[in-house]
């Protein structure tokens, strides 16, 4: 039979049982915290409880003294082992500000939960009880957590940045020069909103771990992690480290949750595979769930304006927003890109004409940065959409309902561009 015959088959249009089920279901399911790895150190994370704060001084002699203790270590003693920054896989402009990101802070912090010096133990109690006996002298500056605050650079978070601005992106189109302006001018009704959409936290029910086993010999490293992403985290750790790829093997174990968060590359990995290689020998860590609070990545985080604008009878002329986007304070993997994916979705299922105008403005803030979580930057664009429309048929006195008829695309337009030139077939089942 050549490959172009077709062929019976018994799994295409029949209902299959989930394979990965039962194992799950019976707890038999491995995730990365339950690997029996033997003499393996704990690693623990002190992390800043300051928004914004310089680093004076870190006195870590008697945690170093304490009982368990094998290590630890300030970001500037460990800024050697790194060949680049933590890494941003997403340069959404060419000019974008992307400030150098380390896994310890090493003379300013930016946020609470960031990383100030870390401890190697024999247990993971040893290891945390140490923190406790780490002196850190910051001295606390103004924390910039509003975006506005932010937008105005009254305080600049990355001095070598000059602003607090990372990006602006654009997104025009419309049917000939002019076209937007002028159908706001004609509009019979227009709407303008300004939405809050808050940060939100990811929570999965399995905190984030990681296992760093360096081999014998050869400098192979396997790096175990509850990751979403194990090819991209093979990558980054090698660039991150300056070591070959092939000497890095990243394994997922079971992954219990993770809604994006997991689709990062965390400090807590670089520096588990940092000190494995460096002590030569397996380096663990869990996160505890306040620490995922502080250090696992916050979802959304924006201020939405939009405005529509209308003919007498309701239907859609236009559409212009101008997005502010929170990064928090670094970027991570892929911090810039989830603000701007949804600009293709701010005119929702509706027969919209050339004239959309977006602009997104992504800035610094004194929190944890923001990354991909549950539709990365496209439930808030459907959010706004729809809420504006909700004013546009109060301020019009017609059921919201009706309005939503009139601008909903027609059977025959689903395999046309709307006015965002996105494909209708997306919305089509």
């Amino acid at each position: 039979m050549s490959i172009t015959q077709e062929r019976e088959t018994t799994v295409i249009g029949q209902r299959l049982l989930r394979r990965e089920d039962p194992a799950l279901l019976t707890g038999e399911a491995k995730y990365t915290n339950d690997l029996v790895i033997p003499g393996a150190l704990h690693l623990a994370v002190l992390r800043s409880p300051y928004a914004h704060a310089r680093i004076k001084s870190i006195d870590v002699s008697d945690a170093a003294s304490m009982p368990g203790v094998v290590a630890v270590y300030t970001g500037r003693d460990l800024h050697p082992v790194w060949a680049a920054p933590m890494p941003c896989a997403w340069p959404v402009t060419t000019d974008m500000k992307n400030p150098a990101h380390f896994p310890l802070a090493i003379d300013k912090a930016c946020y609470v939960g960031d990383g100030v010096a870390a401890v190697l133990a024999t247990s993971e109690s040893a290891s945390r009880d140490a923190l406790d006996a780490i002196d850190v002298v910051y001295e606390p500056l103004r924390a910039v957590i509003d975006l506005e605050d932010a937008l105005s650079d009254k305080t600049i978070i990355h001095e070598s940045l000059g602003t607090n601005k990372s990006y602006t992106w654009p997104l025009k189109v419309e049917a000939k020069e002019g076209a937007i302006d002028e159908a706001f001018k004609n509009a019979a009704f227009t709407v303008s909103e300004r939405y809050v959409q808050q940060r939100l936290l990811p929570m999965a029910m399995e905190p984030r771990a990681v296992a760093a086993v360096p081999q014998p010999f050869g400098g192979d490293i396997t790096l175990y992690s509850a990751t979403q992403v194990p090819h991209i985290l093979k990558v980054m750790t090698a660039i991150t480290l300056g070591i070959p790829e092939h000497q890095v093997r990243v394994v997922a174990p079971a992954v219990g949750g993770g809604f994006g968060s997991k689709l990062n590359v965390y400090a807590e990995e670089l520096l588990c595979v940092a000190l494995a290689r460096k002590h030569g020998a397996p380096v663990r860590w869990v996160e505890e769930r306040t620490e995922n609070t502080q250090a696992t990545i916050h979802g959304r985080g924006q201020i939405q304006h939009i405005e529509l604008a209308a003919d007498a009878n309701g239907k859609l002329t236009a559409i212009r927003v101008r997005l502010i986007g929170d990064m928090g304070a670094y970027l991570q993997l892929v911090t810039p890109g989830v603000p701007i994916l949804g600009a293709f979705l701010y005119a929702g299922v509706y027969d919209l004409p050339q004239a959309y105008d977006f602009a997104c403005t992504s800035v610094f803030t004194n929190m944890t940065p923001t990354d991909a979580y549950r539709g990365a930057g496209r439930p808030e664009a459907t959010y706004a959409i729809e809420v504006a429309m909700d004013a546009l048929a109060r301020k019009m006195k017609i059921d919201p309902f009706e309005l939503r008829k009139r601008n909903y695309i027609k059977k025959e337009q689903f395999f046309d561009a709307n006015g965002v030139q996105v494909g209708y077939t997306a919305f089509h089942g």
